[in-house]
Order: structure tokens, then sequence, then C-alpha cells
């Protein structure tokens, strides 16, 4: 990882949207060669593991337009322009699930797919769940959370019921957070 960066030669925006933005640059590389690369300027985003306390995760169901369907998938959304990503996590919680939590976790963060997007997401689990409903609008298509045992979302992850790659990640990074927790009992 120690190899030189490229030269950004220019950066252009080429597309301003409502959710995003697209940059198109011009790039020398070390070897002296240039390039073209096209950026999907994104924000930022959050994702929950929203834990209730019988350990049930709370996920949500919704349309993603980009895969032409509705995906089973963990409470989710977009930064705000300069918002915390830990404010962005309360606030997508309340939108998603209807619920605020006593606690709200850092699990970790990844780059969603680097070659194309520059969208980071921040990964939390909240616990101590408790009702505070936060009105979406007509914005969000969702019904009510659906609450699964561990057990039911790693059977739905590995028979392809849930292929959303934040869903994933976030299962993976929750994993991993309870072995920390057993280590330090330990």
């Amino acid at each position: 990882m120690s190899e030189a960066l490229p030269k950004v030669l220019s950066n252009e925006r080429a597309y301003e949207g409502a959710l995003f933005a697209v940059d198109e640059a011009r790039l020398r590389f070390p070897d002296g060669s240039e390039g073209a690369r096209e950026t999907v300027v994104h924000p930022g985003a959050v994702a929950l593991l929203a834990r209730l306390d019988d350990g049930r995760l709370l996920l949500v169901e919704q349309y993603r337009h980009g895969a032409r369907q509705r995906l089973l998938e963990v409470p989710a959304g977009t930064r705000e322009p300069g918002e915390p990503p830990a404010v962005t996590a309360r606030r997508e919680l309340r939108e998603e699930t209807g619920y605020d939590a006593e606690s709200i976790v850092r699990l970790g963060g990844a780059w969603m797919a680097p070659g194309f997007t520059s969208e980071y997401i921040d990964f939390y689990l909240a616990t101590g769940l408790f009702e505070a409903p936060l009105d979406t609008g007509d914005e969000e298509d969702l019904g009510a959370p659906i609450p699964v045992t561990l057990d039911e979302l790693d059977a739905a992850i590995g028979e392809g019921r849930v292929e959303d790659a934040k869903t994933i990640i976030a299962r993976h990074l929750y994993g991993l957070h309870l072995r920390e927790d057993d280590d330090a009992r330990s």
C-alpha cells in the first residue's frame, strides 16, 4: 500500500442531483499513463442493527429502485450535509422503526463500492429501544419493522432472502462485536 497515488489533473461536476452528484476526473497514474474516472459523490450513510430487549433484531422492507425490488434490510439512511453519523443513526432509527435507543454504539464502517462511489456507511448497534416514532412523510415506503432472531437473519442471508450488502456487513460487524463482548467476559 505504499505505491504513489494518481495525480488529479482535473475534476468537474457533471451532474448535481437531489441525492448525489457525479464528478468526472482526469488522472495521471504513477507510470505516466492518464485516464478518466467518474465518481458518484455521496454524503455518506448509516446502517443500524436495532436490538430489542429479547435479542431480536429489527429489519425493514422497502423498495430499492436500483434493485427494482423490495429488499429486506437493516434500517439505514443518508446523512444530511454536515450531520454527524451518530445523529443520522438516531434519526433513521426513529423514522424507519418508530423506536429510539438508550445506547447507540458504532460497530465500524465500510466503503460500499469505491470503484465508482464515495459512499461510506457507518454501522451502529442500537439497544435499550423505546417507542419514539418520527414522521417520515411520504418519502419512505416502509411497513412495520420485522423482528428476527440472529439465526433467522443468518438463514435469510444464506438462502438469498437478504441480498443487501449493508445488512450482510452489519451482521458481520455485529458478530465481531459479540465476540469482543464474550472475550471481555472471559
